[in-house]
């Protein structure tokens, strides 16, 4: 048979042990939204950079591009 010091024992342990997993919980969530977070704005930034790169390639009139790409061909 369990005396109650054992059995007050085998309670704490087993709060303790609830009381870690809901801990480990919280902050692997944490973790996860801080990761989406930082994922979602290098996403963001690339779509910035991307938005502003075509506005300036739809600004550029024939001529441009045509001197653009006569560049581009070797010598």
């Amino acid at each position: 048979m369990f005396t109650w010091p054992e059995i007050i024992l085998l309670v704490l342990k087993l709060v303790n042990n609830l009381m870690s997993e809901a801990h480990d919980a919280k902050s692997f969530q944490a973790g996860t939204d801080a990761e989406i977070a930082k994922v979602s704005a290098s996403i963001l930034t690339k779509t910035a950079a991307m938005k502003t790169l075509k506005d300036k390639i739809n600004a550029l009139t024939s001529e441009a591009v045509d001197a653009q790409l006569a560049g581009l061909e070797p010598k």
